[in-house]
C-alpha cells in the first residue's frame, strides 16, 4: 500500500463529517523543499495591535517542527480558513487565536494561536480519536511551535474560467492543498465519467481503477458521485472563481481544483511538493 493509499482507502471523503480527518506525510526518503522564513514585520504588527477580535494578523503561511509541513491561513469574505487534508476547514476567533469551527468534529479546540508576550506563533490539536488511540500521547493540545514563512511558489492556481455547460468540465483537475492525487473527466457518446490518479511511492503517477459513471446535477452544472457510493460533487464557485469539491452533508467544506494539463504519456506528470499540507490529524 502507497503512502497516498493509506490516505485515500476510506474514501476521498473520510473527512465527511470531520471527526476523521487524514494526515498527509512525505514519501520517505526524499528531501523536503526548502521554506523561506517570512518578514518579521507581522508579528511586531500583531504584537502592538492591542484589538481583541481581529486575527487578520494569523493570516499567511506557517512551518512546523521540522518544516516537514506547511499550514496556511486565509480568509474569505469574514470567515477564516485553514486546511486539512486537501479541503478548507472554517476557523473562528478565540481568545488566543483561531480556533476550529467545523461542528461536530474530534477536532473541536485546535487552536492556531499567537502568544503576545514572545511574539510567537503556535498549533494545538486536540483530537478526540487521536488521544484514545494514543493514550493521551497525541492530541491533548500539546503546542508545536510554528514559523511564519513565504506563500510556497509551487502552489497551484485554482482560478478558472467559468463554464457555460457540462461539457466546459471536461479536462484534468488537481487539488491545490493535497496535490497528490488528480482527475480526469471526459465524456463518452452522452455519458460523463471521471478517473483517478495518485501519486505513489515509486514517484510516478498510477491510475486507480476503472473510471465510473458521473451524474449531471438535478439544478445548474456540475455532477454528483465522484466518488463511489458518495455525494461528493464537482461545481463551479462563481464567487472564487474556482471548481471545487463539496459535500452537501458536510457543509462549509470545499476542496479547491486546479485546472491542469492532460498528461503525457499517462504516468507523467509535475512532482507534488513533498510536504504535509495543513493541520494534521489521527487516522
Amino acid at each position: 500500500m502507497t503512502w497516498i493509499s493509506m490516505h485515500t482507502q476510506c474514501g476521498l471523503l473520510g473527512i465527511c463529517a470531520l471527526p476523521v480527518v487524514l494526515t498527509c506525510g512525505c514519501l520517505s526518503g526524499q528531501a523536503v523543499p526548502h521554506v523561506v522564513a517570512a518578514s518579521t514585520d507581522v508579528t511586531h504588527r500583531a504584537k502592538s495591535d492591542d484589538s481583541t477580535t481581529n486575527r487578520d494578523h494569523l493570516i499567511g503561511w506557517y512551518a512546523g517542527s521540522g518544516s516537514e509541513r506547511v499550514i496556511p491561513i486565509f480568509k474569505h469574505d469574514e470567515t477564516y480558513y485553514s486546511v486539512c487534508r486537501g479541503f478548507e476547514i472554517p476557523f473562528k476567533e478565540s481568545p488566543d487565536g483561531l480556533e476550529w469551527a467545523l461542528s461536530p468534529s474530534s477536532m473541536t479546540g485546535t487552536t492556531i494561536g499567537f502568544n503576545r508576550e514572545s511574539g510567537t506563533y503556535y498549533l494545538a490539536v486536540f483530537d478526540e480519536q487521536g488521544s484514545n488511540f494514543s493514550d493521551g500521547r497525541y492530541g491533548c493540545g500539546e503546542k508545536e511551535p510554528l514559523t511564519r514563512i513565504d506563500e510556497p511558489s509551487w502552489l497551484l492556481d485554482a482560478t478558472a474560467t467559468p463554464p457555460h455547460t457540462n461539457d466546459d468540465f471536461l479536462g484534468w483537475y488537481q487539488p491545490i492543498w493535497f496535490p497528490y492525487m488528480r482527475w480526469e473527466v471526459r465524456k463518452e457518446a452522452n455519458t460523463y465519467l471521471v478517473g483517478y490518479d495518485e501519486f505513489d511511492a515509486s514517484s510516478s503517477w498510477q491510475g486507480q481503477g476503472d473510471p465510473h459513471i458521473l451524474t449531471p446535477l438535478p439544478e445548474g452544472l456540475g455532477f454528483t458521485g465522484f466518488e463511489r457510493r458518495s455525494d461528493i460533487a464537482l461545481t463551479y464557485n462563481a464567487a472564487l472563481r474556482r471548481f471545487e469539491l463539496t459535500k452537501p452533508s458536510a457543509s462549509g467544506i470545499a476542496m479547491p481544483l486546479a485546472r491542469i494539463p492532460p498528461p503525457s504519456p499517462p504516468d507523467s506528470g509535475p512532482v507534488p511538493p513533498l510536504l504535509r499540507i495543513g493541520i494534521p490529524s489521527w487516522h
